[in-house]
């Protein structure tokens, strides 16, 4: 089956993605991701991985748009939600500095050299001198298998003081069909990432783009299994989420009551994943810019105003991770933020040293 899929997703053009039926999408992926590697199965696997690159390409561009659509898009940052502003009512008064977390969704992106890490730095050093510029990262290797206890070891070994890892749940349980029976598998990943110990971030779990509150119960579920003092975060994607008002509440409302964040997701193409509600008082921002486009500084000069309202009335840790289409601009984005955040009382973050051609200094 997978061979002939894979000869018909090959004829079909990325922008057409709604033309790719949502089962199929979903098949192909799990299995090109779990396929077993045996020397029986070798040409299936290299076709695999062939169908799995391409629709791992498909899933990265979650609304994104062309430059020349920019210009179109409502950027304003929506107001707080009415549970946001309930639940910062009843805050007591922070009692430390905030926590704020900068950092990039990648480290091993040979980009970087030049510019986050010296020239001729090998593979090898990349993570270690990454833990010396930013203090967290989106760690996106976890979605496509579950770390072995040794390599979340050698990742912690390279972190400095305060640095937080943030993993992203397996993809074999989020985008499972049968999500709420794969608590075996949640268990060996919980296993796993708490050898992080202090360098343990906030976990995220990033629903795939067709699941929709109809299955609200089987997520509920699965969550209810995760210890309630395991820093967790939940990413929706499916537009019913925020047209459907009651679903939407009743999974904030879920998600508020187990001290589960609820991500706040800032893209282009989908102003509607900016919901703008918090559930506890940390919050999760992925932002995805549009490699230096005038208005990636507008949005983020928005976001240390709202960000900024949000400390003054309690709000606790923040986790901000940046997306660039050309990655090694996530590191002038960074450095631009940290230093309009420095601007506020109370907060005083590091930027990175960058080397190279800087792009964020013509925006200042």
């Amino acid at each position: 089956m997978l061979e002939g899929a894979g000869k018909e997703v090959r004829h079909v053009r990325i922008k057409n993605l709604a033309d790719i039926g949502q089962a199929v999408l979903q098949t192909l992926l799990q299995e090109a991701m779990l396929l077993n590697e045996t020397e029986k199965n070798r040409k299936g696997l290299a076709r695999a991985i062939s169908v799995g690159s391409l629709l791992e390409s498909i899933v990265m561009k979650f609304g994104r748009l062309e430059a020349s659509a920019l210009s179109q898009v409502a950027w304003d940052l929506p107001e707080d939600s009415p549970a946001t502003q309930a639940l910062l009512g009843k805050l007591p008064p922070r009692t430390q500095v905030p926590a704020v977390h900068i950092g990039c969704s990648v480290w091993t992106d040979r980009s970087f050299v030049g510019k986050v890490y010296p020239q001729g730095t090998p593979a090898r050093d990349f993570l270690k001198i990454y833990c010396q510029q930013f203090n967290t990262v989106e760690l996106n290797t976890t979605f496509y298998s579950i770390p072995s206890v040794e390599k979340v070891k050698k990742w912690k070994e390279a972190a400095t003081p305060g640095f937080q890892f943030c993993p992203k749940i397996p993809q074999s349980i989020s985008h499972s069909n049968n999500m709420d029976k794969q608590r075996h598998l949640l268990d060996i990943f919980l296993e796993a990432v708490l050898h992080f110990e202090q360098a343990l971030g906030m976990t995220f779990m990033q629903l795939p783009p067709y699941f929709k509150p109809i299955s609200m119960q089987a997520l509920q579920k699965l969550l209810t299994h995760i210890p309630k003092e395991f820093p967790l975060a939940v990413e929706l994607r499916h537009p019913l989420w925020f047209s459907d008002e009651v679903a939407q509440q009743e999974l904030f409302s879920f998600l508020q009551a187990h001290g589960i964040v609820a991500v706040i997701t800032d893209v282009a193409g989908r102003r509607d994943v900016l919901h703008q509600t918090l559930t506890t008082r940390e919050v999760f921002i992925r932002f995805t810019g549009n490699n230096l486009h005038a208005t990636d500084y507008m949005r983020i000069d928005a976001w240390v105003a709202r960000l900024h309202l949000w400390l003054e009335q309690g709000l606790s840790s923040i986790y901000f991770l940046l997306h660039e289409p050309e990655k090694a601009l996530c590191a002038d984005l960074a450095v631009y933020m940290i230093r309009q955040l420095n601007k506020l009382e109370g907060v005083q973050l590091s930027p990175p040293s960058l080397g190279g051609k800087q792009t964020v200094l013509a925006y200042e």
